[in-house]
């Protein structure tokens, strides 16, 4: 965390907040030097780069890679045109937008584009050489928005910083944080039927559009690709190693969030964190609270007098999600439960099990509002209408909710207490 993060932080938060959030930043220091060791360790797989490059899909679209520039660093523009000229996909055109904003430069390019796929590149950042391959992959699977994995390449230091490893499409966590980012890749006819790029949103131009595409289709035709493709430079120009830089983005990215409530027509406050450009929406009271059911074990304290509330209003306001789950700390404020997911080699996993509950996790993901697999019985509300569904069983019961078409959601503010 530089000086200007750290006063900035401090100034908003309080001493409290900042000392959890410089012991994450530690943490994540130590992270970010073992994976600067490998990547700089790492040794191209030429083989299947060759592979690729002669591979021939049922479908090959062309991609139109948008490229919005203004005053880019000559080295670090060559260097990103390098990586596209590497692509062991080529079926694809560079269209650079300039003379204006950010979304105009991206609308006047995306004007120009052949392309069935539109792709985000930033002027001074770089792919791997088998980006656009992976993408194409997905594209015949029938994806129409997809996104990567991502780090970040520090200019001034040559070090690689840690990876971005995100979640699959998640809209509860869209609306928390522009999580998908890059490199990203939608469906031309998506652009356009959500209304391309909007300019009163430029800083936040890509939060926006990915809202309105997900507003138009179904999780199911999204991909998410598990792999760093997208490699997002910082230098002294640059805006990516301190979002305190980018205070009207931070406000377009609200407004960004408001608009998605209002064209829902759902009635909420959107409320930025401790954390700059992280969000969350605090819904209306729900004006009955007759069609949805508590479930809390006796050994369990609320920690707010009005969390009942609070998960009625949550599921009031979404109609698609059949449950929603509290956060359990111990008496030491340590993570006791927080929703059970998978880990990378499918195992199950008590999500953020032993963390003090006030450390935000590695890129604040674990302070936000989400999509899990898997809730408790036993610290839940959930709708009456799916009361057949409850099982003493978590992985069945929540099974049983997402088969009848509901998403399952944790809250982390929701907290509570295990008091024995």
């Amino acid at each position: 965390m530089n000086t200007k993060r750290l006063t900035d932080f401090i100034g908003r938060n309080g001493l409290k907040s900042t000392a959890y959030a410089a012991a994450q930043h530690l943490s994540d220091m130590r992270v970010d030097r073992e994976y600067d060791r490998m990547m700089k360790e790492r040794v191209p797989d030429w083989a299947e780069l060759s592979r690729q490059r002669h591979k021939r899909f049922a479908y090959e679209p062309l991609i139109s890679v948008i490229v919005p520039t203004y005053r880019p660093v000559e080295e670090h523009f060559r260097r990103m045109l390098r990586s596209l000229r590497e692509q062991t996909y080529a079926n694809y055109e560079i269209l650079l937008g300039n003379g204006g904003g950010i979304s105009d430069n991206s609308n006047a390019a995306l004007s120009q584009a052949k392309g069935d796929h539109i792709a985000l590149l930033d002027q001074d950042d770089i792919l791997e050489p088998d980006a656009l391959y992976h993408v194409v992959e997905r594209i015949n699977e029938g994806a129409r928005l997809i996104y990567t994995d991502e780090d970040k390449y520090d200019t001034e230091s040559g070090r690689y910083l840690r990876a971005f490893r995100k979640k699959d499409f998640d809209m509860e966590l869209l609306l928390s944080n522009n999580y998908v980012c890059h490199f990203l890749t939608i469906q031309r006819e998506l652009v356009e039927k959500a209304g391309g790029f909007r300019s009163e949103y430029d800083g936040a131009q890509d939060h926006d559009l990915i809202i309105r595409c997900a507003e138009h289709i179904d999780p199911g035709e999204t991909a998410h690709i598990k792999r760093v493709l997208y490699h997002w430079r910082i230098h002294e120009l640059s805006t990516a190693g301190d979002p305190a830089k980018k205070g009207y983005a931070h406000l377009a990215g609200k407004r960004a969030i408001e608009d998605h409530l209002a064209r829902c027509h759902k009635r909420g406050e959107v409320i930025e964190t401790e954390h700059r450009g992280f969000y969350r929406v605090e819904y209306e009271a729900a004006e009955d609270m007759s069609g949805f059911e508590l479930h809390l074990a006796r050994n369990l304290k609320s920690l707010s007098p009005d969390n009942s509330e609070r998960m009625a209003s949550y599921l009031a306001a979404n109609d698609d999600v059949g449950a929603v789950s509290g956060r359990v700390i111990d008496r030491l404020g340590r993570i006791v439960y927080s929703g059970y997911g998978t880990d990378e080699n499918g195992r199950k996993e008590a999500l953020y099990h032993g963390m003090d509950h006030n450390m935000p996790g590695e890129f604040n993901i674990a302070s936000l509002r989400q999509e899990v697999p898997v809730i408790s019985p036993r610290c839940m509300m959930i709708r009456s209408s799916l009361s057949d569904c409850i099982d003493p069983d978590p992985f069945r019961m929540s099974e049983n909710i997402r088969n009848r078409g509901y998403r399952i959601i944790m809250d982390p503010k929701m907290l509570y207490l295990k008091v024995r």
